[in-house]
This record gives structure tokens, sequence and C-alpha cells, in this order.
């Protein structure tokens, strides 16, 4: 009979993980789709979002490869190619923490903006670290998630999760950016997905932070960037916040 309920269960629980997979499978293919729609062939790389004249290296080029790579592997090469012909030996290798990578990136340090070049009305620009260590920085949750994949296998990891799921108010990330402009970051339930991931034994998410990251899937399949208490998305549907939205679900969906 033990034997039996064991069998039942298991049977159970690998149904209810192939019935994930069918739920989010559409969700991510939409969300990629329009990453590689973005690609802007006369340079090769990806606008911050449709429309923009902005094009940024780091983060969103360099998440935007990575998260292409399987599905769309010619793009992904494309932005990898553009990147490159930049020529940018000092960059913000933060996101590197989103893929299982480990960059010396304690402490956090400021970043800086840099323009790096002009062709027309277009602007390559990226993000470089500083030399000026970040003071405060557990005051944002988004930062809290990278200390705790960035010290991985550490109590130092499960203690950064644990401060930045204080600040989880049932509908998002109260953190000091929230409080301030009194909105919701929507790449920040992405990355909490994926420090959730990097924990052993990995935590429970807290009910409705996956519900709230699908609802800000835009009709035309990228993540809009912000959300109010009551649900409503305002911004736009841009890359970093796509890309982010897209390897948090995925993660979460291996679990």
């Amino acid at each position: 009979m033990k034997r039996r309920t064991f069998i039942a269960l298991a049977f159970t629980y690998i149904s209810s993980i192939a019935r994930a997979r069918d739920t989010y499978q559409p969700t991510l293919e939409r969300g990629r789709s329009f990453l590689a729609g973005l690609i802007d062939p006369n340079i090769d790389l990806l606008p911050e979002f449709a429309g923009s004249n902005v094009y940024w290296l780091w983060h969103d080029n360099a998440l935007a490869a990575k998260t292409l790579s399987i599905s769309h592997p010619d793009v992904s090469k494309r932005i990898d190619g553009a990147i490159a012909r930049e020529k940018i030996d000092k960059a913000d290798r933060k996101v590197d923490l989103l893929f299982g990578e480990k960059p010396d990136v304690l402490p956090f340090r400021h970043y800086e903006l840099m323009d790096v070049r002009s062709i027309g009305k277009k602007q390559i620009r990226t993000e470089i670290p500083s030399d000026r260590e970040m003071k405060g920085w557990a005051s944002y949750a988004d930062l809290l998630f990278l200390a705790t994949l960035a010290e991985k296998g550490t109590e130092k990891a499960r203690a950064s999760w644990d401060l930045a799921m204080a600040m989880w108010d049932g509908v998002g990330f109260r953190d000091a950016a929230a409080k301030q402009h009194r909105r919701y970051a929507t790449y920040k339930l992405g990355i909490a997905l994926l420090a959730a991931n990097s924990l052993t034994p990995k935590p429970d998410i807290p009910p409705g932070l996956v519900g709230h990251l699908q609802k800000m899937q835009s009709a035309e399949g990228g993540w809009i960037t912000d959300y109010r208490r009551d649900g409503t998305p305002v911004g736009k549907a841009n890359v970093e916040t796509t890309c982010i939205a897209i390897l948090g679900l995925e993660r979460h969906l291996r679990q």
C-alpha cells in the first residue's frame, strides 16, 4: 500500500510539473520572440524598448545575448559581435550572476553611464562600475538578491535573502526605491526567483509573486517595467525587464 501511495504521489508531482511547463512555455516563447524582434539590423543591437534610440551594451544587450543563446542563436551571436565591436573593457558584470557565474562584484559599487558613440540619432551607451563603494545597498531588494547569488553556499546568502523577503508586502518588494517612486519594479520579481533557486534548501516563494510577474507581460510579449499596488502597469516593456522575467520564470519552472 505504501509503495502504491508513493508511486501515486510521484506521478501526481511529475504531472504537475508537466502542466506547469505547458503553461509557462508559450509565455517564455513570446518573451524571447519579443526580444529577437527588437534587433536593429543596421547595428545588431536591441534598443532599450521598442521605438527608443538608445542602445545599452550593459545591461540590456549583454542580458539579451545570453537569454536568446538557445532559442535564437543567430540573434545572440549578432549581439555578441556588436558588443565586441565596441571594445568596452570595463563593464558592470552583475548580470553574470543571473546565469550562475560568480564575478567579483562585492562590495557593490556605484555605476557610471557612458556614451560609447552615436550613429545619427541613435546612441550606444553602457554602464561601467566606478571606484565608489555603494553604501546602504541593503535597502534595495534587487541588490540583496544579487548578493544572495554572489554569496551562494554561505550563511550570508541566506541572510541577504531573508532581508529582501522582509520587504515583500504581498504585492511587490517595498524597498527604498518602491517607497520613493510609489510603484513596484517588475524585474525584482524575476531576480527573486533566480535567487531562491540558488539556495539550499530552496525557500518557499510567497503566494502571488509569480502571478504578479506573469500579469506584467504585455500583449507584444515583453514585460512592463513597473506596476502600482492595484496591479496597474506603469511604463513600457523593455529589454532588461523582459530578460530577467524570462530567466526567473524559467529557473522557477526547473525547481
